[in-house]
């Protein structure tokens, strides 16, 4: 059914068509996660041309292999796995709660970094179908002038059920409707974290219109971010839809 918002109603078109989405129930990609923020916590080896299954439907993520060869990862908001051929290994429940403290500022374990991804490759790749799911409020929240195009902007306030980086987030639309910028905290690393999430290319999948190349910035006092360093990437490559 339409969101209610006409700005967000032409992006899920621009983007592909909402029916055309609905009939979907799995996108599978591979991914890579590079930069700054990755290496800070030594982690930036570990998260490259890894392969991501996600359910369109409900928030659900598989990945593999991770964190080593012949392992296999699952995110859900409330449960953590990994497991091998053998069987479990490490497993986690309510992970959003282990996060808060100094250490995790700095430095996250495996199955921590797992959370992050997980809840990140169910957000950014299905953007802006994510804000078909229920219980969201959508507002306008005006425009804003970015070189020679003028962007529409709508602010989301996500439930608190849901696994993303913040109850309360900006998505910067173009004129031809495709997502061009995404503001938010990253709110389990810190209130005080704002980032700013730049789509710099999409891949045609289907006839769908889906993130290719993203950085992050980070975020300062109003619409503005540092120009340098950035935070870091996601490459998302050999999408497929079913």
């Amino acid at each position: 059914m339409p969101t209610g918002n006409d700005v967000v109603d032409r992006a899920l078109e621009a983007h592909g068509g909402e029916a055309r989405w609905k009939a979907l129930s799995t996108l599978t990609t591979q991914w890579t996660f590079r930069g700054m923020m990755f290496k800070m916590r030594m982690r930036e080896a570990q998260l490259k041309n890894l392969t991501a299954s996600i359910s369109t439907r409900e928030p659900r993520v598989v990945i593999h292999p991770y964190p080593k060869p012949g392992m296999q990862a699952v995110f859900t908001p409330q449960h953590l796995q990994v497991s091998d051929e053998k069987g479990v290994i490490s497993s986690r429940e309510h992970p959003r709660s282990t996060f808060g403290g100094l250490r995790t500022v700095v430095w996250w374990d495996d199955l921590e970094m797992l959370y992050f991804a997980g809840y990140v490759l169910w957000n950014y790749p299905q953007l802006p179908f994510l804000l078909l799911q229920p219980g969201l409020t959508l507002e306008d929240a005006g425009t804003s002038k970015q070189g020679q195009e003028t962007w529409n902007k709508v602010k989301v306030t996500f439930p608190s059920e849901m696994p993303t980086h913040s109850p309360v987030q900006t998505f910067y639309f173009g004129p031809d409707g495709l997502l061009r910028r995404h503001d938010y905290c990253v709110a389990i690393m810190s209130p005080l974290a704002r980032g700013a999430r730049y789509i710099h290319s999409y891949q045609d999948v289907d006839g769908f219109k889906l993130p290719q190349r993203i950085e992050m910035k980070l975020g300062m006092w109003g619409e503005s971010y540092a120009p340098f360093p950035s935070l870091g990437y996601v490459d998302l490559d050999n999408m497929k839809l079913s």
